[in-house]
């Protein structure tokens, strides 16, 4: 499955590196867990049967008012980051039709860090 990183997502990283994690904590974990969503043939849908995508604690469906998002997903680790923070990066897989190529995409949206106050925000 190919990856595509949206503008969302690209903004959120920046705004996040440096504040809420290390470059460490990108390549021992942001990284690796996201290229589990890549395939390499880019043809090949996403296969959820991988142990950490049944593991809710590291990946499960995106909700909003306690109703599941269609398309949309959400990847977390838990005290992440020198702050020791819940990170939440939400993550849309569908079939689109680019360049006349229709295959399953995967977009990385916005990522950010859990709390109370903006993880019904930041879902929707």
């Amino acid at each position: 499955m190919e990856v595509i990183i949206t503008e969302w997502g690209l903004q959120s990283y920046i705004d996040s590196k440096g504040k809420i994690f290390t470059d460490a904590d990108y390549k021992t974990h942001l990284r690796p867990g996201v290229e589990l969503l890549k395939t390499d043939d880019p043809f090949d849908p996403f296969d959820p049967n991988h142990p950490k995508f049944s593991n809710d604690k590291f990946w499960g469906p995106a909700t909003s008012g306690g109703k599941i998002t269609k398309f949309g997903y959400k990847m977390k680790w838990h005290n992440f980051g020198p702050g020791k923070v819940q990170f939440r990066l939400c993550v849309v897989i569908i079939e689109t039709v680019i360049e006349k190529v229709k295959l399953q995409r995967a977009f990385l949206c916005n990522s950010y860090v859990k709390d109370d106050k903006t993880e019904k925000r930041e879902m929707a």
